[in-house]
């Protein structure tokens, strides 16, 4: 379960800001009412709640934050994995949006524009950037989820890492059954990796820049088909996100020529979450079988 702390949030604002560019503002926005920070604000939802959070307490939260022009910066239902948890002791978290929060009661909804002067004297004690001097918004958008106290937020992790645990082991297991049915020794690396088979021989070797030609075959332990390329892969060795980490550690071991078999554990393939298709589900193993064919 990924966790993003409040002060990232608004560090992912800050970059797309930058980017976006700035837009002015000097009547509150229609339908909304403006507090004394300068953010406009509307009760979108009424929830079903009772009490109101206290200081101290930990709120679970569905968070989005958009640009002027809607492109979306940030998604807890995303990037959060539905788990954004906010303190309400957390320094960054003052003024406005602590003002509101402690008047939300569990289920309700608000939405915000956010000044960027305001923003950036409230969170970093600094003037905005020149070319964002004027009345720059950020869209922000808030559920109040949950909230609970230190010792329930406390036994929440502890269930999660409890979960997290279990399918790492099963995982393990997993692996260790497949090595054992198979009759394969069990050659682990340094960075985790399974060895299968490895052949080696005096081509040249494959390094940072240089041009690597890969052919590769990936399955799942059960034999299934993941990634069958039909023509060999040609990148550059070093490229960010060309490969998962696991076979970028293979190949920069290899040499023209030489061949492997191997196991990548998932947290050098697709984690803890998964692939972002579907296709491979979390805490999942993987084989692969490769050939450097060219290094160039």
């Amino acid at each position: 379960m990924n966790k993003k702390s409040f002060g990232h949030l608004f560090s992912c604002i800050i970059a797309a800001l930058l980017l976006a560019g700035c837009h002015g503002k000097k009547e509150p926005i229609e339908g909304y009412t403006r507090d004394d920070d300068g953010f406009d604000y509307k009760l979108r939802v009424i929830g079903d709640g009772n009490d109101k959070p206290k200081p101290g307490d930990v709120l679970l939260l569905d968070a989005i934050f958009k640009t002027q022009e809607d492109s979306v910066i940030w998604d807890s239902k995303v990037e959060g994995d539905n788990a954004f948890y906010l303190g309400l002791e957390d320094r960054a978290l003052t003024g406005s949006f602590n003002k509101h929060l402690l008047q939300m009661v569990e289920g309700d909804s608000v939405s915000f524009y956010v000044p960027v002067p305001v923003f950036f004297k409230q969170y970093f004690n600094s003037p905005p950037p020149a070319f964002c001097a004027k009345d720059s918004m950020v869209k922000a958008g808030v559920k109040l989820v949950e909230i609970m106290t230190q010792a329930e937020h406390e036994q929440v992790l502890r269930e999660a890492r409890g979960e997290q645990e279990d399918k790492e082991l099963q995982e393990l297991k997993q692996i260790d059954d497949y090595l054992a049915t198979n009759k394969l020794p069990q050659r682990v690396s340094d960075d985790g990796i399974y060895y299968l088979e490895k052949s080696i021989n005096n081509g040249e070797a494959v390094k940072a820049g240089k041009t690597v030609v890969l052919s590769y075959k990936g399955r799942f332990l059960d034999g299934r088909e993941v990634d069958l390329p039909k023509k060999p892969l040609e990148f550059v060795y070093g490229t960010p996100d060309q490969l998962i980490k696991g076979l970028n550690i293979v190949i920069g071991s290899m040499k023209k020529g030489e061949n492997a078999k191997i196991i990548v554990p998932s947290r050098l393939a697709f984690g803890e979450q998964g692939s972002a298709n579907g296709s491979i589900p979390p805490y999942t193993p993987l084989l692969y079988e490769i050939k450097i064919t060219d290094v160039k």
